[in-house]
Order: structure tokens, then C-alpha cells, then sequence
């Protein structure tokens, strides 16, 4: 604000015009609702508005004309050049003595704290300029100040949540980073420094999708930089986005990024001001590349399974025969996808005269899973060649606990219950190899008895003692 006082009387009215002036000018600065005073090239006030009055308590007939920085003391409790003074000393002096002083042209601007001003001190903006006369002398200064005390409280309280800010960025296990609305990066984490090996500072600052680089080996948008697009664009340009309200979700692989490529997680959201403005974007990464390896394993395991299973419930008849005189059902359910139950019903119609004979088999193999399932097939095979060869149970038995010992490597057995059963006198011949006792219903007198063991189970030593059970 560049204001001229004319001091030079040229004309005969010049004093009334001059007073005429003095007044405009007082109405201005009165006008002003900044506190407002200006002083003579002695240092003596010429001006003190009334915005200036209600601030320091002092009225303008009490200061007018006073000198010797006296208008100082409301702000400093001391007498002390103030902005208005800085303007009538040389350029070389203001920049020695006050290093924040900024200037414009010959305006100078400062943002000041005062400590003693008010209960927890006052921050000021203050801006001076020269006075200038008719001939374009400097023949005083004019300052003006605004308490932004308000202002600067407010900047602290969000430069100090801002801080808290990035110390709980830093602190998050996930790669995070955050960019403004024009994608320049304003955090980097450790935890990014980590993944990418390119430090905060080197990156801080960068725009141009220059985070990229890292994990696509050029310039493209980002997760963060899609949260800033319209809704539309993000739905027709990615369709493996996922929405949820205003963040967004990806898991993508980057075949390029390590030995075997990377799968990465990412989650981004936008970042709001006080007003509900988006202001930025911040972007989560996580490294989900053991996971999704995990998963892809799992996946290749269950399928595998599922196929032993099949071939498993293979091994188990289809239909049970019918025999003359007798019931028969049965139901297997497993545990797991595969385990080491099963049972079988063996005919000897093969053989004319074994016609009406059928061998009951049923058995469990130590342990679960795929190993137990692999014991029970060979278990099974190797019961029905020798039922299919011999007709003595015992003896049955007995030559298959040989080859299955045999043959067990893993310290693995199998119990059976094996009985033979005829169709003509009604009899069931069983052995009984360490399984839990069958139940037998008898219908006259309708008791019930267990078919206890006769022996130990399969694959615990050649040779067992089995003996065999005429009911």
C-alpha cells in the first residue's frame, strides 16, 4: 500500500487541500477492519485507526505524535522498532537484523509470535510500506496487522495431527504411501522403503507416477491414483477392482517383480479434509505372494484328494448281493476326504461248489488320510485273493497278516473282522483280528452278543495265533 502525503505548499488553498487529503486518508485506515497506524519519516504516529485502538486499548489522541517507538510498547511491553520502521531502513540493515522479514518490491511482510500478548501469547501478520509525497519522497511508513492467532492454532493442530499422522503410517507393518490430489508422494513408509529398497526422501515429493516404477518398472496409475478417478472410469478401465463405499481393492501378480513373480494385496481410500474436500489417496500393500502360493498348493492338494477319494470309494462294492435268507446294508462315511474304513462282501459263486457262500469283511486301518488310504487298498486286495483261495477263515486271515507285514514299512496296521457266511445251514464263520466286537441280534430270546476277538491285528508280526469261530 503505497500512499503520498504532500508536504510541499504550492498553491494558496494548499493547506485546506491538505487537510482535506489528511482526512480522506484517516477515513481510509478508519475504514480498515485490520488494526491500522502509520508514522512520519521521524518515527512520530500520524494515523492510528480505530481497529487499532480496540486492540491495544489505546486511543488515537493519547498516541498521536508520539515518537521514540512508543507504539511499540502495546505489542513488546518495550520500545522497539516495529515493521513500520524497518521500511525507513536500508535494504542491507532489514536483512542483517531480521531474517524472516519478507519483501515485495518495498513492501515488506512478517509472521511474528509475541509470547507475552494474551493469556498463551498472539501471532501477528504485519505488512509495511513506504509513504510517499507529491515529489515521491519517502516521508513516512504505513503498517497494518491482522491477529492470526486463530489461524496459526489451527495450522499447529493440523501440522501436529499431520506428524501423528505420518509416525502411524510409519509405524504400519503393510507397505503404505499416501500422494495429493496432483499425485505427488507426501508419505513413504518403512515398511515401502523395505519392499521397494528406494528411500522416503528419494521419493517424497515425486509425482508422474513415479511410485510405480518400482513394482511395474515404468510410469501407470496406481490403486491410490484410481481412488482420485470418477467411478465410471474405474469400472470401465478395471474390472478386477473391487468397491466397497469409497475404497477400493485389488489382488493382482506381477509376473516381472522377483524370481517368480509377486502377488500383491492393495487397499486404497481417499483422504478428506475438514470440509469433506479429498485432498489426497493413501494405498496399502501387502505381499501375499507365500499366501496365494499356500492357497494354489492347497488347491492342487484338495484336487488331489478328491481323486483319491473317488478311486477310494472304487475299492468299496457297488452292490451288495442278495443272499437267501439274510439282510445285508452297508454305509461307509469318512472323516476326512480319505481314510483307511473299509468293508467288502466277497461271493465264492466262482466256484460251483462254494455257491451260497459270501465273505463279510470289514476293517480299519491305523491312521487317517492318504497314507491309511493306500493301506486299506492294499489290505483289501490282499483279504479277497485269499478268501478267493482259501475257504478256512483262519487260514484266510493268516496268510494275508503275512503279506501285509510283509509289506508294512511305515509301522502301520489294519484290524479285521472277516467272517464267512452260507446261505445253507445258516452259520457264520468268523475271525475276529483286533477289530471291535460286531454285535450279533439273535431273534429267539432276542439277545445280543458280541463277537469278540480271536487274535491280534494285521501287520504286527507274521504267524498270529488266529483261531476261527463257528455262530
Amino acid at each position: 500500500m503505497n500512499m503520498k502525503m504532500n508536504d510541499t505548499p504550492a498553491r494558496e488553498n494548499a493547506p485546506e487541500q491538505e487537510n482535506n487529503r489528511g482526512e480522506s486518508y484517516m477515513e481510509i485506515i478508519n475504514f480498515s477492519p485490520d488494526p491500522t497506524f502509520a508514522i512520519d519519516a521521524s518515527g512520530r504516529v500520524i494515523a492510528w485507526n480505530r481497529a487499532m485502538e480496540g486492540i491495544t486499548g489505546i486511543p488515537f489522541p493519547a498516541i498521536s505524535g508520539k515518537g521514540d517507538y512508543e507504539y511499540a510498547i502495546p505489542f513488546y511491553g518495550e520500545r522497539k522498532p516495529m515493521l513500520a520502521d524497518l521500511v525507513l531502513m536500508p535494504g542491507e540493515e532489514v536483512e542483517r537484523r531480521y531474517d524472516n522479514v519478507e519483501r515485495s518490491g518495498d513492501t515488506l511482510v512478517v509472521d511474528i509470535f509475541l509470547p507475552d500478548l494474551g493469556p498463551e501469547g498472539t501471532y501477528f501478520w504485519a505488512k509495511a510500506s513506504p509513504l510517499y509525497d507529491d515529489s515521491g519522497k519517502i516521508n513516512g511508513a504505513i503498517e497494518t496487522i491482522r491477529d492470526i492467532t486463530v489461524r496459526k492454532r489451527a495450522e499447529q493442530e493440523t501440522e501436529r495431527f499431520q506428524m501423528k499422522c505420518a509416525e502411524i503410517i510409519d509405524f504400519l507393518p503393510d507397505a503404505t504411501f499416501v500422494i495429493d490430489t496432483v499425485g505427488k508422494v507426501i508419505e513413504w513408509n518403512r515398511a515401502m522403503e523395505e519392499m521397494t529398497g528406494v528411500p522416503a526422501l528419494a521419493i517424497i515429493g515425486k509425482g508422474d507416477q513415479e511410485y510405480a516404477i518400482p513394482f511395474y518398472g515404468e510410469r501407470k496409475p496406481m490403486l491410490a491414483d484410481l481412488v482420485l478417478m470418477p467411478s465410471e472410469e474405474v469400472e470401465r478401465r478395471y474390472d478386477n477392482v473391487e468397491r466397497s463405499g469409497d475404497t477400493l481393492v485389488v489382488d493382482i501378480f506381477l509376473p516381472d517383480l522377483g524370481p517368480e513373480g509377486t502377488h500383491f494385496w492393495a487397499k486404497a481410500s481417499p483422504l478428506y479434509d475438514s470440509d469433506g474436500n479429498v485432498v489426497g489417496a493413501i494405498e496399502t500393500i501387502r505381499d501375499i505372494t507365500d499366501r496365494k502360493r499356500t492357497e494354489e498348493m492347497l488347491a492342487k492338494s484338495n484336487a488331489e484328494l478328491r481323486i483319491a477319494a473317488e478311486i477310494q470309494q472304487s475299492f468299496l462294492p457297488e452292490q451288495i448281493p442278495s443272499i437267501e435268507g439274510f439282510d445285508i446294508a452297508a454305509r461307509s462315511k469318512m472323516a476326512k476326504e480319505v481314510g483307511g474304513d473299509f468293508f467288502d462282501v466277497i461271493p465264492f459263486e466262482v466256484i460251483p461248489l462254494n455257491k451260497g457262500h459270501f465273505g463279510l469283511l470289514i476293517a480299519d486301518v491305523s491312521g487317517k488320510g492318504v497314507p491309511a488310504a493306500l493301506f486299506m487298498a492294499l489290505s483289501r486286495i490282499v483279504v479277497r485273493v485269499n478268501a478267493l483261495w482259501h475257504r478256512d477263515p483262519a487260514k484266510i486271515i493268516r496268510h494275508a497278516n503275512n503279506i501285509i507285514t510283509q509289506d508294512s514299512k511305515a509301522g502301520m496296521f489294519v484290524t479285521v473282522f472277516y467272517g464267512s457266511l452260507s446261505e445253507h445251514d445258516r452259520t457264520l464263520t468268523y475271525v475276529n483280528a483286533g477289530h471291535n466286537p460286531p454285535l450279533i441280534y439273535r431273534g429267539q430270546g432276542g439277545s445280543i452278543e458280541r463277537l469278540m476277538p480271536t487274535g491280534i491285528f494285521l501287520g504286527g508280526g507274521r504267524g498270529p495265533g488266529i483261531r476261527c469261530e463257528d455262530d
